[in-house]
C-alpha cells in the first residue's frame, strides 16, 4: 500500500504540476494575445489620429491655396484697372491736345472762310443767282454782254452824259437863234446822235466789260480765300480726327494688352492654385497611404504574434501535460518497479545484508549510487 501511494501521490504531483504548467503557459499567452490586442487598437487609433492630421493639413494647404489664388487675381485686377487709368489718362490728353490745336486752327481759317462765304454771296447777287433779290444790284452783271439794248437805255453813264451834253449844246445854239433850228442844224443835230452812237457803242462796251470785272474780281477773290480757309478747315478737322483716332488706337490697343495679361495672369494663378491642391491632395494621400500601410503592417505583425502566442500557449498547455502524464507514467512506472524488486528482496534475503529496501529507495532507487547497477543482490552494503 505504500508504494501504490506513493504512486498515486508522485502521479498526483506530476499531473497537478503540469495543470499549472498549462495554465501558466495560457495564462501567458492570454496576456500576449491581449497585449497584441491592446497594441493593435494602440495602432489603429495612431493611424486614424495620422489621417486626421493629414487631413488638417490638406485643409489647410486648400485654404492657403484659395487664399494664394485670390490675392494673385486681385492683384491682376488692380494691375488692370491702373494700366486702364494710364491707358484712358494717355487718351483723353491726346484728345485734349488735338481738340486744342483743332481750336486754334479753326480761329485761324474760319474768319477767312467766313468772308469768302460773304464774297460769294454778294457776288451771287450781282450775277442773280438766288440769295436775296431785292439787294442793290442784284443781277446787274448777270450778262457779260454789253447789249445793245442796254446801249439804247443809256446804261452806259459815259455815253448818257457825253449824249446829253451834245443836246445841249445844240439847243443852245437854237436859243441864241430865237428857237429857230435851220434844217441844216437839224440835220447836224441828227448826225451828231448818229455818229455819237456809232462811236461810243464800242467805248461803251469796253466800259461795261472793265466795271463788271472790277466789280466782281473782288468779290471773286474773297471766294478763293474762303475756299482756301474751308480746305485749312477740312485738313484741320481731319487731322484732329487722325489724331483721334490715333488717341482711341493706341487706347484700346493698351486695353487689349491689360486684358491679356489679366488673361495670361489669371491662368497663372489658377495653375498655380491647382498644382498646389494636387500637390496638397497628393501629400494627403501619400500621408493616409503610409498611415494606412503602417497600420497594416503592425496589425499583420501583431495578429501573427498574437496567433504565435495563443498558439505558444496551447503548445506550452499540451507540451505541460504532455510532461506531466509522462512523469506521472514515469512515476508509477517506477514505483511498480521498486514494489517488484521489494517483493524479491524480502523473499529472498541475502546472508549479511545490512541494508533494507526503504534505505535503498531513500538512496536514489536504481542506479549505481544505490547499489544495484552491476552488484549483485546478495552483496553487501
Amino acid at each position: 500500500m505504500t508504494f501504490v501511494a506513493a504512486s498515486v501521490i508522485s502521479a498526483g504531483a506530476a499531473l497537478g504540476g503540469a495543470y499549472l504548467s498549462s495554465e501558466a503557459s495560457k495564462s501567458a499567452a492570454g496576456k500576449q494575445v491581449k497585449a497584441s490586442q491592446q497594441a493593435a487598437a494602440q495602432q489603429y487609433e495612431a493611424a486614424q489620429s495620422a489621417i486626421r492630421t493629414q487631413q488638417q493639413v490638406l485643409d489647410a494647404q486648400m485654404r492657403n491655396a484659395d487664399n494664394v489664388q485670390a490675392a494673385q487675381i486681385q492683384q491682376q485686377k488692380d494691375i488692370l484697372e491702373q494700366q486702364l487709368r494710364i491707358a484712358a489718362e494717355t487718351r483723353d490728353a491726346q484728345l485734349r491736345v488735338s481738340r486744342e490745336v483743332l481750336g486754334k486752327q479753326e480761329a485761324v481759317y474760319t474768319p477767312y472762310q467766313e468772308t469768302g462765304l460773304e464774297g460769294q454771296n454778294r457776288l451771287r447777287e450781282f450775277l442773280g443767282l438766288g440769295g436775296n433779290t431785292g439787294a442793290q444790284g442784284y443781277g446787274q452783271y448777270a450778262n457779260a454782254q454789253f447789249t445793245p439794248e442796254a446801249f439804247a437805255a443809256n446804261q452806259d453813264p459815259g455815253y448818257g452824259f457825253r449824249m446829253k451834253e451834245g443836246l445841249k449844246a445844240v439847243d443852245a445854239q437854237a436859243a441864241a437863234r430865237g428857237g429857230l433850228i435851220s434844217g441844216a442844224a437839224l440835220k447836224a443835230s441828227q448826225r451828231f446822235g448818229q455818229d455819237m452812237a456809232s462811236q461810243e457803242y464800242q467805248n461803251a462796251f469796253n466800259r461795261y466789260q472793265t466795271s463788271r470785272q472790277a466789280t466782281l474780281a473782288p468779290y471773286q477773290a474773297l471766294q478763293g480765300v474762303g475756299l482756301q480757309g474751308a480746305g485749312g478747315l477740312y485738313n484741320a478737322a481731319g487731322n484732329y480726327g487722325t489724331n483721334a483716332m490715333g488717341a482711341y488706337g493706341g487706347y484700346g490697343a493698351a486695353a487689349g494688352n491689360a486684358y491679356g495679361a489679366l488673361g495670361s495672369g489669371l491662368y497663372n494663378a489658377t495653375g498655380g492654385a491647382g498644382s498646389m491642391i494636387n500637390s496638397a491632395y497628393g501629400n494627403f494621400g501619400g500621408g493616409v497611404t503610409g498611415a494606412l500601410t503602417g497600420f497594416g503592417t503592425n496589425q499583420a505583425n501583431l495578429t501573427t504574434g498574437a496567433a504565435n502566442a495563443a498558439a505558444s500557449g496551447q503548445v506550452g498547455s499540451a507540451n505541460a501535460f504532455t510532461q506531466g502524464i509522462s512523469g506521472a507514467s514515469n512515476a508509477y512506472y517506477q514505483n511498480q518497479m521498486l514494489g517488484l524488486l521489494r517483493d524479491r528482496y524480502n523473499a529472498t534475503p541475502q546472508a549479511g545484508a545490512t541494508k533494507t529496501y526503504n534505505t535503498m529507495l531513500s538512496n536514489g532507487g536504481f542506479g549505481t549510487g544505490a547499489g544495484f547497477g552491476n552488484r549483485d543482490y546478495g552483496e553487501s552494503y
